[in-house]
């Protein structure tokens, strides 16, 4: 199996710490590795170096060398304009196909924090062995959920397809995108939906068909870069024909629309840490619930999030709720209940040419 850790990303919604230039991935938010080395840890005890790959965008690559030293140069797969998960998908099977024919991929983010990384391992080698049983199947890992979480997309549990190792596969019966409070509710309540972590494994030349059949025009352009691998045009044809590629998620352009689609529920202390107000999933609370990184004096304050360099002092007096971040350039002041809201400031960023550098 070829492991390829997607970190191409921005994390918009944890601005102004994570940025375009270096974006959450490359930043350590646990412990002392940054996001993408822990990714990149919890999978070497399954991957030969030879297997592993790591995709990222072409303004990152040189933060993935310098955080990813060992990787051989050919196994970084640069994606030469930013297109969202579905043409990131599609260009790493397209490669690895032409590469290693009928090779299986497990197709994993570089950000989100992982308890139970043996677990998931042990979960990663039975899915393998489904698609190697159940090749036209797509498996997804889904997350048993612990809270009710409106910034998630769900997976709705079908019956049970097959089981490895003890572990069951159910098909799926529905995805679900970001929810309001309620539906998350009755969803967490159900006990039948698990939380899409983005985490798959699949046959790469199952998912090359899944584009030919439901996405022909993106299916177009993948052929032509999986024609030219290995060939002196490889790079010149991935540069210019990738950026042609429709921007959809992998979601939407497959598998809301495949029928053999395959879940593995998976209870491994994942957090997607997609927002501030998620951060204290895997971080530690004083008290009065805060939590507090860099020079902080909080009195009377409970529940907030507070990220500042050691040596400034941000000082809290009787406010609850509350995200504050500062950087040197920049400072985020929301209340947690609309941290997710975070990505609407870098859309505004983006779209005006004085902020865009704040971006």
């Amino acid at each position: 199996m070829k492991f390829l850790i997607r970190a191409g990303g921005i994390g918009t919604r944890l601005w102004p710490f994570s940025r375009k230039t270096h974006p959450k991935q490359f930043h350590s938010l646990v412990g002392g590795r940054s996001m993408l080395q822990e990714a990149v840890d919890r999978v070497a005890p399954l991957a030969d170096p030879a297997d592993l790959y790591v995709s990222t965008g072409v303004d990152l690559v040189v933060g993935a060398r310098e955080q990813l030293p060992d990787l051989p140069h050919a196994n970084l797969i640069v994606e030469p304009a930013m297109r969202n998960t579905g043409p990131a998908v599609g260009l790493e099977c397209a490669l690895l196909e032409a590469r290693f024919p009928g090779c299986t991929i497990a197709s994993l983010g570089s950000d989100a924090h992982i308890g139970k990384p043996n677990l998931l391992r042990q979960l990663l080698t039975a899915a393998e062995a489904a698609v190697e049983s159940l090749p036209d199947c797509l498996v997804t890992v889904g997350v048993k959920p612990t809270r009710i979480e409106t910034g998630y997309g769900y997976i709705r549990k079908g019956d049970v397809r097959s089981r490895v190792n003890g572990h069951p596969f159910h098909t799926v019966a529905e995805f679900k995108e970001k929810p309001d409070q309620d539906h998350a509710a009755a969803y967490v309540q159900s006990g039948e939906y698990l939380w899409n972590s983005n985490m798959f494994v699949w046959k790469a030349e199952t998912m090359l068909r899944r584009f030919e059949e439901f996405e022909p025009d993106m299916f177009t352009i993948l052929k032509r870069i999986q024609e030219a691998v290995g060939s002196p045009e490889e790079a010149e044809v991935i540069r210019t024909e990738y950026p042609q590629l429709k921007r959809i998620a992998i979601d939407n352009a497959i598998l809301e629309r495949s029928a053999d689609v395959l879940t593995l529920e998976a209870d491994i202390e994942w957090s997607d840490i997609g927002s501030w107000g998620a951060i204290t999933d895997v971080l530690p609370v004083d008290g009065d619930g805060n939590l507090l990184s860099g020079t902080v004096l909080a009195l009377d304050a409970r529940n907030n999030t507070v990220y500042g360099p050691n040596g400034k002092l941000i000082a809290m007096v009787g406010v609850d709720d509350l995200v504050v971040v500062d950087t040197p350039d920049a400072l985020l002041i929301c209340p947690r209940e609309k941290s997710q809201r975070v990505k609407d400031i870098v859309d505004r960023l983006r779209s005006d040419t004085d902020l865009e550098k704040y971006s």
